[in-house]
């Protein structure tokens, strides 16, 4: 329970204050009180004269008891929590307990996640039962990241994936209170929840992950598919961002467990134009893995890369962001006296008829090579607050020492000395990282043989992903170099894209 503590304000004089009054306000604001009442009542509960003229010895002493007594009700609020979770969950959703009266972090969220359903009765109470079912039995009810690719969003956990699941309720088959978990595997008591409130017929494990991308109307909307699935129907009659064929949706089904439901639709897509695996890994690594606009083009692409099986995915990455620069970016460059001039994309009519990979790649090769001679408008941005990275391998005292640093590049001008000196079109994410979408980070070691550059990296910034690791020429990062990212993203609490 919450201390009694009183929020009325003190009632106005109408004289003006003297430095003793003056003084009184300001013990009353440390004993956050509102009141003489207040503090009468206060200093009665607590052993204290009611006297309003105290010395500073006697003020300082009950300053020290309401420090004192605070953190006796935080250790035993503290206890009761571990105690009973249902009981506290029950508390707060009772109203008896706000954010400010629990301890753990998960609590806090629980009374962040109450507080928002204050308008709908009906998904609070939803709430209130998975979290009255779960609470004891499963370890549902905690705060830990789930899917790494949709990294520190604020739904990716397992108390958001069940706030998600209450805002459904209208479309449960069978009460919450018929589950019984059998497993300890958490991953598989939340599949197996989810299947029990929703399912009558198989649904696959990675469409799991619509249930962590939070209560946004997109997610919502991705939500039903589960519902929808779940119910026996086919993927095909949802309202997908790209048409899908019988074939698809088979290939959909078979989509990699640890997909997202947005890697799945590539996976359906592109497996059933007869690409690989790997060709799926290489194109969900890109900006197609979410973006679904100009499919028409974007299906021609893919069908090159299929008819081209020896092309090196590693030119996949860099081959789109070629082509996405040269049909859908617009252009802006300075044209004298000084004034940005905002150009049509360079090549809008661009297709992939008659084009060969050769060709294609020497293209890229020269994008690459005139990106730092462009008269591009010259840009600088803020920090993206990530904490930068400083590892010493070795032993400095022993000579032997390489230092590992990632740096964040703030201004375009960087960005083309980086893509100037490892051979790619960082230089196109200029515009990305001025409003804050990403960051671009420089990974270099320096040890007695010099300074050196090792790979370029992009980290979204909302989600804390970091999605994109090339060396010189777009080489991907080496085992060693992967171990190296780990640590970075352990300490600057990101995650790491797995395709990494």
């Amino acid at each position: 329970m919450a201390l009694n503590v009183s929020t009325r304000k003190p009632k106005k004089s109408h004289l003006t204050n003297t430095p003793e009054e003056v003084q009184f306000q300001a013990h009353l604001k440390a004993l956050e009180l509102g009141s003489i009442a207040d503090y009468r009542d206060w200093c009665s509960r607590h052993g204290f004269g009611p006297a309003t003229k105290k010395s500073a010895i006697q003020r300082e002493l009950e300053v020290r008891e309401r420090h004192r007594a605070w953190a006796e009700y935080r250790l035993s609020q503290k206890k009761r929590e571990q105690r009973s979770l249902r009981a506290t969950i029950n508390e707060i959703f009772r109203g008896q307990l706000g954010e400010n009266d629990v301890t753990s972090p998960t609590l806090k969220l629980l009374c962040e996640a109450y507080d928002s359903l204050q308008a709908s009765t009906f998904v609070r109470q939803a709430f209130r039962e998975l979290l009255t079912v779960v609470g004891d039995a499963t370890d549902l009810i905690q705060t830990n990241t789930v899917i790494s690719q949709y990294g520190l969003g604020r739904g990716n956990t397992y108390l958001g994936a069940l706030l998600a699941l209450a805002h459904h309720a209208q479309d449960w088959i069978r009460p919450p209170t018929a589950w019984k978990p059998n497993t300890h595997n958490v991953d598989r008591q939340f599949q197996s929840l989810a299947r029990h409130l929703f399912a009558r017929w198989p649904v696959p494990t990675f469409m799991d992950s619509v249930w962590f991308q939070g209560i946004s109307s997109d997610a919502l909307e991705k939500q039903t598919w589960f519902v929808h699935l779940g119910l026996g129907e086919n993927i095909r009659t949802l309202p997908l961002p790209i048409p899908y064929t019988k074939r698809m949706a088979h290939h959909f089904m078979q989509a990699p467990a640890e997909s997202t439901v947005e890697e799945a639709l590539r996976w359906g897509q592109i497996r059933a134009l007869g690409g690989s695996a790997r060709l799926v890994k290489s194109v969900t690594g890109t900006r197609l893995r979410t973006c679904y606009k100009e499919n028409e083009f974007w299906t021609t692409v893919i069908q090159f890369l299929i008819a081209n099986p020896m092309l090196d995915l590693a030119h996949v990455g860099p081959l789109i962001d070629y082509l996405h620069n040269e049909k859908f970016t617009p252009q802006e460059v300075f044209v004298p006296p000084g004034r940005v001039e905002r150009r049509p994309p360079p090549q809008p009519n661009l297709t992939m008829k008659g084009r060969s990979p050769e060709t294609l790649l020497r293209n890229v090769e020269a994008w690459h090579r005139n990106l730092s001679k462009v008269n591009q408008t010259a840009a600088e941005w803020v920090t993206s607050g990530i904490c930068g990275f400083r590892f010493v391998e070795g032993d400095e005292a022993g000579g032997n020492a390489k230092i590992w640093t990632a740096t964040e590049l703030l201004s375009s001008s960087a960005l083309i000395a980086e893509g100037r000196k490892m051979k790619h079109c960082v230089a196109t994410y200029a515009r990305s990282c001025a409003q804050g979408l990403c960051s671009i980070w420089a990974l270099e070691t320096e040890s007695i043989a010099g300074r050196s550059k090792v790979l370029t990296l992009e980290v979204l910034n909302q989600t804390r992903v970091l999605v994109q690791a090339r060396g010189k020429c777009n080489v991907m990062p080496t085992q060693k170099e992967r171990g190296i990212l780990q640590r970075w993203a352990d300490q600057a609490g990101l995650q790491l894209a797995k395709w990494i």
